[in-house]
């Protein structure tokens, strides 16, 4: 491996200069980079936190990135199946949370499990 600013080959372009890439989502048919450290979808992730809070203290959130469709998944853990109560909240905020984290933001709710005592 080359030492970085002698010479990189990024995408099959060779650069004098090394390539660094932001925190923000890039999305092209050869690269894919989302960040979930990325400020901007960082505050997407917390409106949709302090939303459904607002309404289901006890839900708890998990967030990672998803391939079909691609985007970053929050899935959305409550007590009980609250589904439609939590897509109402955030219906009418779903298409500006997309734009403001310039990436699909899907949003799963799902019923916690309870583990059985042994």
């Amino acid at each position: 491996m080359e030492p970085a600013g002698v010479e990189a080959e990024v995408l099959g372009v060779v650069s004098e200069h090394p390539t660094f890439f932001s925190t923000r989502p890039v999305i092209t048919e050869q690269l894919v980079h989302i960040d979930l450290k990325d400020e901007r979808i960082q505050d997407v992730l917390n409106r949709i936190i302090r939303a459904v809070k607002a309404e289901y203290p006890e839900a708890e959130f998990v967030s990672y990135i998803g391939t079909n469709p691609l985007g970053v998944y929050t899935e959305v853990y409550t007590p009980t199946q609250e589904f439609k109560g939590i897509l109402d909240i955030l219906d009418d905020k779903l298409g500006n949370l997309h734009v403001a984290a310039g990436v699909n933001i899907i949003i799963v709710p799902k019923k916690k499990v309870q583990a059985a005592a042994a």
